[in-house]
């Protein structure tokens, strides 16, 4: 990875984002699906899972606003559209289904925004962006599943509202390791920043 480093220093892909004045956190699709080893989502994040805990517990006692996305599905998917076609395994988010809910700690509490999605960004279709702005958020720092889908979804369109985000690194996951550092990697060079965990929990106790 130093040399691909190197090349894109080389290019000229060097610049670096700093956090504004108000930040959120959004932890996407914190779901069963993805650590339960009998679905066709399960992705092996109980690590990662574990940090998103830590880490809405860290922004609520730090009143950093949290919202929590989820797919929000129609009967039989439709309203999913084409994604819905290209990845039959979202059928784990049917309504009714075990694999849908929230993980065990993850859920939305009161004070929080839940964000019902159907597309892989948390910003597609949704009020997001009007909730932040509403609140006067300028910066995201951005959790959850899984990084090469919808965390890098979301971190592209937060940077296109204007958001500057911040993935953080312990806390999002995917099925496959390299496909998650490479997605963590692109997303460094080209779209906001990748912070580990215990940098953003600094920030905050400092706040």
């Amino acid at each position: 990875m130093t040399d691909d480093h190197d090349d894109y220093v080389s290019a000229g892909y060097t610049g670096a984002l700093e956090p504004g004045r108000r930040a959120a956190l959004v932890v996407v699709d914190p779901v069963n699906a993805y650590v339960d080893p009998a679905c066709g989502l399960y992705a092996g994040v109980e690590e990662p899972v574990e940090r998103m805990r830590e880490l809405t517990a860290a922004a609520r006692a730090a009143r950093v606003h949290v919202a929590v996305t989820t797919m929000a599905l129609s009967a039989d998917g439709s309203n999913a559209g084409v994604f819905f076609r290209k990845v039959p395994a979202l059928a784990a988010y049917l309504p009714g289904t075990s694999t849908g809910a929230f993980i065990e700690g993850l859920a939305p509490v009161d004070g929080d925004t839940l964000v019902p999605k159907q597309y892989p960004s948390a910003f597609f279709g949704t009020s997001l962006a009007a909730d932040l702005v509403a609140r006067g958020v300028d910066t995201l720092f951005i959790a959850g599943l899984s990084t090469s889908g919808c965390i890098r979804a979301t971190a592209t369109d937060a940077m296109q509202h204007g958001f500057v985000p911040i993935v953080v690194r312990e806390a999002v996951g995917d099925r496959l390791p390299s496909v998650h550092e490479a997605n963590l990697f692109d997303i460094q060079a080209k779209i906001g920043e990748v912070w580990g965990i215990d940098r953003v929990l600094a920030l905050w106790s400092a706040a």
